[in-house]
């Protein structure tokens, strides 16, 4: 993929965008190519002038500008390319955006129950993983995207329906590509569970399972429950294990832990609330489903800490533990979603948007979401493409600009440019020193944008 700069991106991110005139499409690629190159600033800093930050505003006040409208041509994009790989996870999960300030209409509580304003956006991110557990995973974009703000008022529509929407909105797989639908514990479900099954043999799930259903060992759909889920996960014998790194989370710090995984054939029974009078609208009863239950659990936390445990639904087949050690690491790719998120809220600074309207602001989340999906690609290309020359990823004369400021050769890798990349950050790149965040070499790369301009500049006037 050719890390491309933000106006050439920008013209193919949203220049198809149906807004029912093309002067308003010209505008949009024209403030996403700046929010592009400086993200995390304000709508006026980002343009640079008042006419431009005007028209930017005016962009956004039009009725035809839509949340829907603005992100489609990316959608659409990702999915294309999910069409053309080997095995893609959708990853799914749920944010939260709150704004404090009272500068926007039409927000509503961001929590349910809970005080404050925002909205809430779950969103869908496809990531090739076709290369198998050893290769690192490869983000290609949002294939599906929701955005909402809760009211008062008790609406008909669970808010759970977000994920068989997501589930049915991404579809089915293409002929000879494997999709397979990631969520944590929120999306354990019964209509996920379900949503994700009717999509045909080649749409599958990995849910983390949260709730204790009834279930019974086996795949007769017509046996009676006779025990819970976690304790027929639980009592199946280890396949065998395998070492992970594990991400530091809170006051934690990362670690290496032993894993060890067992699988085990169970059928789900239904929730016993689910009453014949909830279904007399068409909705058929719901019947017991038949799954693989995937236990991943570390049999040796250090003192005073929880070990690590997930109990992971599929319905993709898991009889040895190459398959089962597949499951999770197809589950620990869902972590994506939550660095696609920090670079969403720290990086484009979504909920620090005041415009005057709610529908003003969602196209804005739009264009950002999109943003920041760019960001989080540029923290992983160094871990896609490692050895691969620079020049096949980033555009030749940012290279040749890195390659002069850090005195060595424009002849260098991927991983090379990327870290001295970061080192325009504040990045140290010391052999000690792991891949860098995000964050710096983000910075990075907007300082190398600027110098970049600026030598092309200094070469037209010579």
């Amino acid at each position: 993929m050719q890390f491309a700069a933000s106006g050439p991106w920008a013209s193919e991110q949203f220049g198809s965008a149906d807004l029912g005139d093309r002067r308003l499409t010209r505008r949009l690629v024209g403030y996403a190519a700046a929010a592009a190159a400086s993200p995390s600033a304000s709508i006026p800093r980002q343009c640079g002038t008042w006419k431009q930050a005007k028209g930017a505003y005016r962009l956004f006040d039009n009725d035809a500008t839509t949340h829907e409208a603005v992100i489609a041509p990316h959608v659409a994009q990702s999915r294309a390319a999910a069409a053309a790989c080997r095995v893609v996870l959708h990853v799914s999960d749920t944010t939260t955006l709150s704004f404090d300030h009272p500068h926007t209409a039409g927000l509503g509580p961001p929590s349910a129950g809970g005080g404050g304003q925002g909205m809430l956006l779950h969103n869908t991110l496809a990531v090739d993983v076709g290369g198998g557990i050893d290769a690192p995973p490869r983000v290609l974009g949002l294939t599906h995207q929701q955005l909402w703000t809760r009211t008062k008022e008790r609406t008909k529509t669970p808010e759970s329906a977000k994920w068989p929407e997501a589930i049915g909105a991404v579809g089915p797989a293409p002929e000879g590509v494997g999709f397979v639908h990631v969520s944590d514990a929120e999306g354990d479900c019964w209509e996920a569970l379900a949503a994700a099954g009717a999509q045909g043999p080649t749409v599958g799930h990995v849910i983390r399972a949260c709730q204790d259903r009834l279930a019974c060992a086996g795949d007769d759909p017509h046996a009676k429950p006779s025990a819970r889920l976690f304790d027929l996960a639980r009592a199946g014998p280890a396949l065998g294990g395998k070492y992970l790194w594990a991400r530091a989370r809170g006051n934690e710090e990362a670690r290496l832990v032993k894993l060890l995984v067992s699988a085990t054939r169970v059928t789900l029974h239904p929730p016993k609330n689910w009453s014949d009078k909830e279904h007399r609208g068409g909705t058929p009863r719901p019947v017991p489903l038949v799954r693989w239950a995937v236990r991943v659990w570390e049999p040796d936390p250090p003192q005073g800490r929880e070990g690590i445990e997930w109990v992971l639904l599929t319905d993709r087949p898991v009889t040895d533990l190459q398959a089962a050690l597949l499951i999770a690491f197809w589950y620990s790719c869902r972590w994506l979603v939550e660095e696609y998120h920090k670079c969403l809220k720290s990086g484009c600074k979504v909920e620090e948007r005041q415009l005057g309207h709610v529908e003003r602001l969602e196209p804005l989340v739009g264009v950002l979401s999109v943003v920041a999906v760019r960001l989080l690609q540029l923290k992983h290309q160094a871990r896609v493409n490692p050895d691969t020359p620079a020049t096949d990823v980033v555009p030749g004369p940012y290279v040749r600009t890195l390659a002069a400021w850090l005195k060595v050769s424009a002849k260098m890798t991927a991983r090379q440019f990327w870290r001295g990349t970061a080192q325009l950050g504040g990045f140290l790149a010391r052999k000690g020193d792991g891949d860098p965040g995000w964050q710096t070499l983000w910075r990075g790369w907007w300082k190398l944008q600027l110098l970049t301009e600026g030598a092309e500049l200094a070469r037209r006037m010579r």
